[in-house]
């Protein structure tokens, strides 16, 4: 076979490969956002089977050498745990970087999860994210009053969080729901920053609650990322199976690869959202997970850093 045609066979074949949409090749200095020391652990505290106090939930992350974390102050029993969760974190030296609360009612301010977080954010001069979600059923309102409503609401939800030096990040709760859907919560983030230049918005995004959106994740990330904190990884399947362990389903690799490949450097959270077992074992169990793909990836050094 002549040179000249061996050589332009050669070249066909590289770019088949380099073009090749289920290719593992990822540059591997986006895949360290998936290193160990860029991890956090979410919706961990209250998801545990065993009977651990705050000191034993820290304890447990280090022995897993995980040194940051979110906290749930869901309702008035997990906030009035907050503080003493701070402090063992803080003891443990576990950084907190976020607290996620819903929002229930027309006077949120008022609701004891929103009111005693910031009486802790103000007392200890935390400048944390807050991750907050809008519980009302915006899919029962007429679709053109459903950006209006959701921007009332978080317009003094805004002002509140970023006057204790706070960044508000929206928080999709319920795969399905309108305000889970990232097109949307990137209408609401740009409004209000068309709104409130100065204002310190956000979103972070769930893989676990964000099963109807799987097959959009390329199409809507360069949008997304934009204003993405922060990203919660979750094992992923086709028959959408909520929560499911890093590594046992069959979408998570695609999605991952996606995020690598979008250049995003950001943090990223593993979480144990199961009440049944030991969360220690629930987040080892997604840790390796995660190595085991991204070994596959050929991501080797970040791999072994778990």
């Amino acid at each position: 076979m002549p040179r000249t045609t061996i050589f332009i066979s050669l070249l066909y074949s590289i770019l088949l490969i380099a073009c090749d949409p289920q290719s593992n090749d990822v540059p591997s200095q986006n895949a360290q956002i998936f290193a160990k020391s860029n991890l956090h652990v979410w919706a961990y505290e209250e998801y545990d089977a065993v009977d651990r106090t705050p000191e034993e939930h820290a304890q447990a992350l280090v022995d897993l050498g995980i040194d940051k974390a979110g906290y749930i102050s869901r309702n008035a029993e997990r906030v009035s745990e907050f503080e003493v969760y701070l402090k063992a974190y803080r003891e443990a030296g576990i950084e907190l970087i976020a607290v996620w609360t819903p929002i229930h009612t027309d006077a949120p301010l008022e609701e004891v999860q929103v009111r005693e977080f910031f009486e802790v954010v103000d007392r200890h001069g935390l400048n944390i994210q807050w991750w907050l979600t809008l519980e009302q059923d915006f899919d029962a309102m007429p679709e053109a009053d459903r950006v209006d409503d959701a921007l009332a609401r978080l317009r003094p939800l805004v002002e509140r969080a970023n006057r204790s030096n706070c960044r508000l990040v929206i928080y999709g709760h319920g795969p399905h729901r309108w305000f889970t859907q990232a097109e949307n919560e990137i209408e609401l983030v740009e409004r209000l920053k068309s709104e409130m230049p100065s204002a310190e918005l956000g979103i972070v995004y769930n893989f676990h609650q964000s099963h109807a959106q799987m097959g959009r994740l390329q199409s809507v990330l360069p949008q997304l990322q934009r204003h993405l904190v922060a990203l919660n990884l979750n094992g992923m399947r086709s028959d959408f199976t909520k929560i499911e362990r890093i590594g046992r389903g069959d979408r998570e690799r695609e999605m991952l690869k996606i995020i690598c490949e979008s250049g995003w450097q950001g943090p990223t959270g593993i979480i144990a959202h199961d009440r049944n077992q030991d969360a220690a074992d629930v987040l080892q169990e997604n840790m390796d997970g995660l190595k085991t793909i991204l070994s596959e990836f050929g991501h080797h050094e970040v791999a072994a850093s778990y």
